[in-house]
């Protein structure tokens, strides 16, 4: 990491910061979970979300390639005395799960640093149950840096906000940024239907979300 070589120390603060918390509460949002969801978050690292979305579903689940940061992420839920939490190690696109098990399967900043994000995308829709949600976020086409830079100018950011949101800009010049009509190609491929996409951060990201069909393709 260019601003902190401590990756789990860096993705704790990114987490914990004002702006990525407002991302995060934005994107609850636009789930819209039953009280009585049960959800995985892949790809959790801290497992920021996941905590959040333990006080609005029934139970939440976190799984990560790194067992650093699900250790880190058990500390920080039992600090705040959750009880409907668990965490676990696992890799995209072979996740720990039975199939047909989570209510809702969402990931943050994961997809787009897939090699093969179809693949990983099937990989959700596998431990998603029929008729359940997959949802995620990525960096849409227009995050760059240069607009990130704009943006935090704008916003005022300074300091670990501003040099973080320039950097998740670095890191998407790097890997996919998703328009809405390749992700509605990549849900349709894996037979996801009820398609709803949402520009975010000024358009330099994109919401979106989609059910699994009964008997939809997995993989």
């Amino acid at each position: 990491m260019p601003i902190d070589t401590d990756f789990v120390s860096y993705f704790t603060q990114v987490q914990a910061s004002a702006g990525w918390d407002r991302i995060l509460a934005s994107f609850a949002r636009f789930l819209v979970l039953d009280r009585s969801a049960c959800v995985l978050d892949v790809g959790c690292g801290p497992g920021s979300l996941v905590r959040r979305l333990a006080h609005e579903a029934a139970f939440a689940q976190g799984c990560d390639a790194d067992h650093c940061m699900i250790e880190q992420a058990q500390c920080l839920a039992q600090a705040e005395g959750l009880i409907n939490v668990e965490y676990r190690v696992g890799v995209l696109p072979k996740l720990p799960y039975d199939a047909d098990t989570f209510d809702v399967v969402t990931a943050t900043n994961v997809i787009f640093l897939q090699h093969d994000p179809v693949a990983a995308l099937r990989g959700l829709a596998h431990v998603c149950k029929p008729n359940g949600m997959v949802a995620m976020l990525n960096p849409s086409p227009q995050m760059n840096v240069a607009a990130a830079t704009a943006l935090a100018d704008q916003q005022g950011l300074i300091d670990f906000n501003r040099a973080s949101f320039i950097n998740w800009a670095n890191v998407a010049e790097q890997n996919h940024r998703f328009s809405a009509e390749r992700i509605t190609q990549m849900f349709e491929t894996i037979e996801l239907s009820d398609i709803v996409i949402e520009s975010k951060i000024s358009g330099l990201a994109l919401f979106a979300k989609a059910r699994k069909r009964d008997g939809g393709k997995e993989r």
